[in-house]
């Protein structure tokens, strides 16, 4: 078997060697991986006990290459991953690393559960990827890929998803300098890497994909709107008011006025990532004067291409949100619900927020009157 694989990629007219970086593994090593998957050969058979051995291997020799190039460096393990998965975790300072363990990488891709991508319970800052040659006694690793920019290359093109919903990714992805990873552990703060996270409500727990969440950016002003100035993102109505069907179930915060004309309407186009492979939602706001000097607002979700919103996906708008007067009212989709739609009317200078969610992941836009 060859020791050391390398792989050319094109920058520009310019050729970069990817080799990897060779661990050599040290003979207790494999004694400790033998005794920990031996302890779940009972449990997960000979099949679940090899991929223990191969994780251990990987998981020991990574953390020996850390120390050699920082003996202070803190490493603790992360046991939140079943034991016979294709990964492993370290936390390295206040990171969370997943370790991707293969024992014969012979294509310039390697294939992951969707599940790193998708679920907060398994995501991570950083991704290292390893091969394990067990009769070399060695361990190559490939380098790393930060969390946002797996992410990133999730939303283009050329991401490749296969039967199974697993994801295949291009060695190419992966920085192979490790300084820079224990640099970003050094100098860089967690919360520069958005990952999702998991919230507790009612003693329900619930994934939330920050990265297609909007909360914490400035409140989108209404008021300018009547002036015709519009926040980046946000655009006219017209390119998908023919799709927009007339025998809407309405939902209201707030008993609605007998008025249905709307004067403004503006579109903001969002994307729940791979939970709907990437097809585009339009969150359209509409709005009126009221006589009595309040202002009517019609917010929908429209699925711009496609026939049908997804089953299950929930319109939440919240009036007077983070005070204790807020009230809240929802909506969620049928099965054949081609939109969803709440109305209110309030006082100027009121603020609101509108959060759609679907199965954990949540967008979130907040408004002020």
């Amino acid at each position: 078997m060859v020791n050391s694989h390398i792989y050319i990629i094109g920058t520009q007219n310019i050729k970069i060697n990817l080799s990897p970086k060779i661990v050599w593994l040290e003979p207790e090593y494999f004694d400790e991986a033998r005794v920990i998957s031996e302890n779940h050969f009972s449990q997960f058979g000979e099949f679940g006990a090899w991929k223990i051995y191969l994780n251990a291997l990987a998981q020991l020799g990574f953390e020996k290459c850390l120390k050699e190039r920082n003996p202070n460096i803190k490493i603790k393990p992360d046991k939140s991953a079943n034991a016979i998965d294709d990964v492993c975790y370290l936390t390295v300072g206040e990171f969370r690393l997943c370790l991707i363990t293969v024992d014969n990488l012979i294509d310039d891709f390697v294939i992951v559960p969707a599940k790193l991508v998708t679920s907060a319970k398994t995501a991570a800052h950083f991704y290292v990827l390893l091969e394990v040659l067990e009769e070399e006694e060695q361990l190559n690793i490939h380098g790393f890929l930060r969390y946002d920019e797996l992410f990133k290359y999730s939303q283009t093109p050329d991401f490749k998803s296969q039967l199974d919903g697993s994801y295949q990714l291009p060695l190419s992805l992966f920085d192979t300098e490790l300084n820079n990873l224990l640099l970003y552990t050094r100098f860089l703060e967690p919360s520069a890497i958005k990952l999702p996270v998991v919230v507790t409500s009612n003693n329900k727990v619930r994934e939330v994909t920050q990265v297609t969440t909007q909360v914490g950016k400035a409140l989108v002003n209404l008021g300018k709107w009547w002036d015709r100035v519009f926040e980046e993102g946000w655009q006219s109505t017209d390119f998908i008011g023919s799709r927009i069907p007339n025998n809407l179930t309405w939902g209201y915060v707030r008993s609605r006025k007998e008025s249905n004309n709307f004067p403004i309407s503006q579109t903001k186009l969002f994307d729940f990532g791979l939970l709907l492979q990437n097809q585009p939602l339009a969150l359209i706001v509409n709005l009126k004067k009221e006589e009595n000097g309040e202002q009517g607002v019609l917010v929908q979700i429209l699925p711009p291409h496609e026939e049908y919103l997804p089953s299950g996906l929930n319109l939440k708008i919240t009036l007077n949100p983070n005070t204790p007067d807020s009230i809240s009212q929802e909506v969620s989709a049928r099965q054949t619900d081609n939109a969803i739609q709440l109305e209110f009317s309030e006082v100027v200078d009121k603020e609101f927020q509108v959060e759609i969610s679907y199965k954990g992941a949540v967008f979130t836009e907040e408004f002020i009157l």
